[in-house]
């Protein structure tokens, strides 16, 4: 009897694409895919399921997975996983892997893009020419030679990061609670402090997990003491970003501009029409942040794209095939890429 029939596996939030590519390597086990996410509406079908995949967008409280008293694995098709009730998970005896690494260049070149795209004005260029003025006046630019980026989080991310912005000739001031010397000789990155990074950064680019030491580490008190007219990127996590104290700073000429992937709240702007028909989630949006997003959004010194850093076919495929090797591993009985 082939006992690989029943083990029970279901991966959510999967595109057609990825679908013929997990049931190559899976296909002699029980398994289902949805395009959905995880939540309370559909859980009653994958209730005595060993192994979920998910990506960001489903958030597995211990509610949720309480009500799957089979699961034993979970494979986040992400690096970060704070979308996952670790403590639960280690409670119940049930493994975590993430995806490490898969966007360590791909989410760097989509932060450098916001900072060039931003510096350069490039979205209010091409708007300009769209609207029938080929003409440069009103859009000077900056250069981003010689200039200082704090790179806040130097794991593969913020280490790619820090190598392109030298690369263009700016200088990299770096802060991490593990440093990583060797890198920072290797390529010319100073460690500081936090307080050094607000005072001598031209630009700060966030490249931090989310957790409760790094919430809202971009705040009111951190901006005051910051560069007038300092740009921050952020293509990590929303909530490392106060943003009512970002919007006030923008708003006021103090932050000159921002490059935001990720917002406090984007759960929100995917999800607003849907709210309109429905008090389904209400109680645990802040409207405020929400309205301040799009407010945010119609700025000419902010540029917001859809959590899209990650967003290359490349990455794509990574993700992939490092999922069905986590998996494999979990099957093998010896887990891989396991979350700390």
């Amino acid at each position: 009897m082939d006992t690989a029939q029943n083990t029970k596996i279901a991966f959510f939030e999967i595109k057609p694409w990825e679908i013929e590519e997990i049931k190559k390597q899976f296909n002699r086990y029980n398994i289902e895919f949805f395009e959905e996410r995880l939540t309370q509406d559909n859980i009653s079908k994958v209730k005595d399921v060993e192994i979920i995949s998910t990506f960001i967008k489903t958030e597995l409280s211990g509610h949720l997975l309480s009500q799957m008293p089979a699961l034993k694995f979970i494979s986040t098709r992400s690096t970060g996983y704070d979308h996952i009730d670790k403590e639960y998970c280690e409670a119940n005896g049930i493994k975590v892997s993430n995806v490490p690494n898969y966007g360590a260049n791909t989410v760097a070149e989509h932060a450098v893009s916001l900072l060039l795209a931003i510096y350069k004005r490039i979205p209010e260029s091409s708007e300009k020419v769209r609207s029938g003025y080929f003409n440069p006046e009103g859009l000077t630019g900056l250069d981003l030679m010689g200039k200082t980026i704090g790179i806040l989080g130097t794991g593969n991310i913020g280490q790619n990061m820090a190598k392109y912005v030298i690369a263009f000739g700016a200088h990299a001031l770096a802060y991490d609670i593990n440093p990583d010397q060797k890198f920072a000789d290797l390529e010319c990155v100073k460690y500081v402090g936090l307080e050094d990074v607000w005072a001598k950064s031209d630009v700060i680019s966030l490249h931090l997990p989310y957790c409760d030491d790094t919430h809202h580490i971009i705040n009111r008190d951190s901006i005051s003491k910051m560069k007038k007219g300092v740009v921050i990127i952020n293509t990590a996590r929303g909530g490392l970003i106060e943003t009512d104290a970002l919007f006030d700073a923008i708003r006021d000429g103090h932050v000159g501009g921002a490059g935001l992937d990720v917002l406090e709240e984007e759960g929100f702007l995917a999800e607003e029409i849907e709210l309109l028909h429905t008090d389904k989630h209400s109680d645990n949006v802040d409207f405020k942040i929400a309205l301040e997003n799009h407010m945010l959004a119609h700025l000419p010194n902010v540029i917001i794209t859809p959590h899209n850093a990650f967003n290359t076919a490349e990455a794509l495929q990574r993700i992939v095939t490092i999922t069905i090797e986590n998996i494999k591993s979990y099957l093998s009985g010896d887990v891989k890429n396991l979350i700390k």
